[in-house]
């Protein structure tokens, strides 16, 4: 019996593949979407805010430099786990 349930896992797990990379690149779409949101309106997120002490135009830019980085890793991460089979 249990060689014929890993069998049939075996079967679904083959036959989802490409629904799963499908759906997983349409989920990294809307992330890439919303990246580009972000990115467009990234004067609102990361000027100048009057209420802040010490809020230099470098220690900003490390802010938007932050983001994108983990952004671009994270997006790159799972097109890279999505596709590589």
């Amino acid at each position: 019996m249990e060689t014929n349930t890993s069998l049939v896992i075996a079967v679904i797990e083959r036959a989802g593949v490409p629904a799963l990379r499908v759906g997983f690149t349409l989920a990294v779409i809307v992330f890439l979407f919303a990246g580009v949101f972000i990115w467009r309106r990234r004067h609102l997120f990361f000027d100048r805010d009057p209420k802040v002490e010490d809020d230099v135009p470098v220690i900003r830019r490390n802010r938007e430099e932050a983001i994108l980085f983990v952004w671009s890793g994270l997006l790159l991460s799972i097109l890279y786990q999505v596709w590589s089979e």
